[in-house]
């Protein structure tokens, strides 16, 4: 999508979204927060629906790009080094692309598909390849990761903990738990 006025209200869109929920998000404030009329968004976008689903669509393909680009084929030297690895990524995937994960979750009801099945599988996958375990269950441990970033990524302003030391002693505790 190269259309600027597009992009702006695609932008804008996205955070009220992931702050309102679809419902609470309406097309007036969208327009206002990028910058341009209601009308103008209709005429772009045609209906509410329409415009949810660029935003769907143009963060998902986004955040594809950025998780295809964490996944590192390489060999690791064990199992701490993988683990350090993957979670600093992921914490900076989930900072890259919070307001679309905040969407996600929260209106998961209404995106086609299921964005989150196919993220954790792709991710056991990539895990299971580089952690060999036969007593891990590598969708549980994968969620495991994903619900404590997500949990940090809440908690950014609020400061329930020092976020760089919590990301350590994840990483301890994932490598003991392999």
């Amino acid at each position: 999508m190269t259309d600027k006025t597009k992009q702006k209200i695609v932008g804008a869109a996205l955070e009220l979204f992931a702050e309102k929920g679809y419902k609470g998000a309406t097309t007036l404030t969208i327009a206002e927060k990028s910058g341009f009329s209601e009308k103008t968004l209709f005429r772009k976008f045609e209906t509410k629906k329409n415009l949810f689903s660029s935003v769907l669509i143009q963060n998902y393909e986004k955040m594809t790009e950025d998780f295809d680009s964490i996944i590192i084929d390489r060999e690791f030297e064990n199992s701490r080094d993988f683990l350090e690895t993957l979670i600093k990524n992921l914490v900076k995937l989930g900072e890259d692309n919070f307001e679309f994960i905040k969407l996600t979750v929260n209106e998961s009801n209404r995106i086609p598909g299921n964005f989150l099945e196919e993220f954790v599988n792709d991710l056991s996958e990539y895990v299971e390849k580089n952690i060999q375990n036969n007593e891990i269950d590598y969708r549980v441990f994968v969620f495991n990761l994903l619900s404590f970033i997500y949990l940090l990524l809440l908690d950014y302003g609020h400061v329930f903990m020092d976020h760089n030391d919590a990301v350590k002693k994840f990483i301890n505790n994932s490598v003991l738990c392999v």
